[in-house]
């Protein structure tokens, strides 16, 4: 039999320019928000972006370099459809291995005719 397959997941970002909101730090005693005490993320300027924090936190993680790669919705469709193609060829090599298995395997008594079959349950 083959090895066993070791398949990685990648991660996926899925980043938008809409504009993250920097709520206002609550008041510690009335519990209600004043924007007089400032903001809860001081750091991001006006009109920091989803865009602008993922950028920021990539050039942290990757030493300052930033990297893109796209993929198409078409291209998505097409990469779900390549993997139910290796599913179904899976599927169809084990079947024939079984197969094989069932015909050459041997009776207790040595004899090759009338072999018992294995019985495959689909989970």
């Amino acid at each position: 039999m083959p090895r066993n397959i070791d398949l990685k997941e990648p991660r996926f970002y899925v980043v938008s320019e809409a504009k993250i909101t920097n709520p206002c730090v609550k008041d510690k005693d009335t519990g209600k928000r004043d924007c007089s005490l400032g903001k809860e993320n001081p750091d991001w300027p006006e009109g920091y972006t989803y865009l602008d924090r993922f950028l920021d936190d990539m050039k942290k993680a990757n030493s300052g370099d930033v990297v893109f790669v796209a993929m198409s919705v078409s291209d998505y469709e097409l990469m779900s459809y390549n993997m139910q193609e290796l599913r179904r060829y899976i599927r169809e090599v084990q079947e024939v291995v079984v197969y094989y298995r069932n015909v050459t395997i041997k009776n207790p008594d040595g004899s090759t005719t009338e072999a018992k079959a294995a019985v495959i349950t689909k989970q």
